[in-house]
């Protein structure tokens, strides 16, 4: 039987739901009552009808249990995936050469991009099997920082100055003296107190998105080392390669999805093909070959009156 082709992004997806709907988590048991302790003056004389277990057997996957949960187990597949996400240890290969240049693209300024790149490899596992989980990717906002003014209590642009603050400390010591920043407002309008600035603000900050487009390399270098070490060691599915766009904030963008031409809607690819290949012979003027050879068949001979038949 051939292997299904799936995207190893949703193979995780598959793999991790599959885990949780056949993996039901641990809850506390339901309370045991003992008659001994006059419990039975909550529940009564019983605490179950005559006959019937003290938990249905349809309602038995929904509580702890000694041995294994009641119910199909989880796929093979789904178990091997599962263990593949835990051997997933990355580092990052080329910290300050190639990726560090990508994920700071387009900001131009400060930050730390080497710290961030090793801190997204090495939750690599982590990301993986969360967002497989959530069914989603890591959040990456692709818009320009924008520039705005800090704003003061009141939402509005707020105009800040530095003083010097002295601050009494113990024993003879002289004060202790340090720069404070503080709000303030206009003596009138336009004219403020001398050394009064405006404070401008990048929303979001450099590194924030630096830190984002980190985790989502790190999140796609584990999808790719997924897809090699689960080469051919699945029974039913083959894992491809991610089709996630490797830097979206470079305008990268996912490789399409690959088309399934034996499932149903999609015989009207054969049918055009076919359409195409009949006009094209009908151009060329030939005729379609017969059925049978090419041979018209007829009726055979009947013997004329008064003959017999060899």
């Amino acid at each position: 039987m051939a292997k299904k082709l799936v995207d190893v992004e949703d193979l995780v997806v598959w793999a991790t739901a599959e885990l949780a709907r056949k993996r039901p988590g641990k809850v506390q048991p339901l309370p045991v009552f003992n008659r001994r302790e006059r419990d039975f003056d909550i529940v009564g004389k019983w605490d179950r009808p005559m006959g019937y277990p003290t938990i249905s057997p349809m309602f038995s996957r929904g509580f702890a249990q000694a041995g294994p949960a009641r119910g199909d187990p989880p796929h093979n597949d789904a178990l091997v995936v599962e263990a593949a996400i835990e051997r997933l240890r990355l580092t990052n290969p080329a910290p300050g050469i190639w990726l560090e240049a990508d994920v700071v693209d387009g900001l131009g300024f400060p930050v730390d991009a080497e710290g961030a790149l090793r801190a997204g490899f090495a939750c690599a596992s982590t990301l993986v099997l969360v967002h497989g989980r959530l069914g989603n990717r890591p959040a990456l906002r692709l818009e320009a920082p924008e520039c705005r003014p800090r704003p003061a209590a009141n939402g509005k642009p707020g105009v800040w100055r530095r003083e010097r603050w002295a601050e009494p400390v113990f024993g003879a010591r002289p004060d202790s003296e340090r720069d404070v920043e503080v709000a303030v407002t206009a003596k009138r309008k336009d004219l403020y107190p001398a050394g009064a600035y405006c404070v401008l603000e990048w929303d979001p900050g450099a590194q924030e998105l630096v830190n984002e487009r980190a985790e989502y390399a790190g999140w796609r270098a584990g999808l790719e080392w997924l897809a090699v070490e689960l080469s051919d060691t699945l029974e039913s599915r083959a894992a491809l390669p991610p089709r996630a766009a490797a830097r979206p904030w470079m305008g990268e963008t996912d490789a399409p999805a690959l088309r399934d031409f034996f499932t149903a809607g999609e015989t009207a690819v054969y049918e055009g093909l076919e359409a195409a290949t009949l006009a094209a012979e009908r151009a060329a003027g030939r005729r379609r070959p017969v059925g049978g050879g090419g041979v018209y068949s007829t009726r055979p001979i009947r013997p004329g009156r008064g003959a017999r038949e060899a």
